[in-house]
């Protein structure tokens, strides 16, 4: 199975126990809405850039990411826009034509700033143990350890090992934080930008209660991606 297969299988995992759950109606609502307007502006785009068809695998994936994070319950209308923003950022938003930001953040981003549209990160309805099959497979499989590695470095030390207790944190760590287009391939640079990632997340945790409207986890990951980025000239 290749990576794109392997995210997929898990999150309709995470979206199988939310029916349980939540049932199935307010999952599809949570779902459908976010995943077709990602995937179809995704086909769209790709065609435009690269005149040619393309599946757009990402694309579904980044819409099944921001069902999983977004305001549980939020209005179709919002995920729909939300999905939107993150493709544009994904095609319109690239230095050295590569991406830079993390889509799915960059379109919760988004929806914080216009919509006032808080991620309630209600992955799988906050079960544990999914994490405990699909970290050592990723990691077996694909070697992905260096961003997971520098994150876990500053907070760990500052928060302890409690934090591995959070299952939105498990998510962000084992699914958004290496997103192969927009974090480092390169051991070196995977582990600095894990721990931009990670000191990022401890310092504007802190702020929170006066950063009251940007999530800190969305936050510190687009904060890294654009830090790796610009480091990756250099570095690598």
């Amino acid at each position: 199975m290749n990576i794109y297969q392997l995210v997929t299988g898990f999150l309709f995992l995470l979206y199988f126990l939310g029916v349980l759950q939540f049932g199935l109606q307010k999952i599809l609502i949570q779902a459908v809405p976010v995943v077709l307007v990602t995937t179809v502006a995704g086909a769209i785009l790709d065609y435009i850039e690269l005149k040619r068809l393309t599946v757009p695998r990402t694309p579904f994936i980044t819409g099944l990411i921001i069902g999983l994070i977004s305001q549980f319950g939020e209005s179709a209308l919002k995920l729909s826009a939300i999905g939107a923003a993150a493709m544009l950022v994904k095609f319109f938003i690239k230095l050295d034509g590569r991406h830079i930001f993390n889509p799915a953040a960059s379109g919760i981003f988004a929806g914080m700033l216009i919509f006032n549209s808080q991620p309630s990160w209600w992955v799988g309805g906050g079960s544990i143990w999914p994490y405990l099959i699909w970290v050592p497979v990723f990691l077996l499989k694909f070697k992905r350890w260096a961003p997971m590695v520098g994150f876990l470095l500053p907070t760990m030390l500052f928060s302890g090992v409690s934090i591995l207790n959070s299952s939105s944190l498990l998510f962000f760590l084992s699914v958004m934080l290496i997103e192969p287009k927009t974090s480092p391939g390169d051991i070196k640079l995977g582990l600095i930008y894990g721990l931009i990632v990670g000191f990022s997340y401890l310092i504007l945790n802190t702020q929170y209660l006066i950063l009251n409207t940007l999530d800190p986890l969305i936050l510190s990951l687009l904060v890294g991606n654009l830090g790796a980025r610009l480091l990756g000239k250099f570095i690598v």
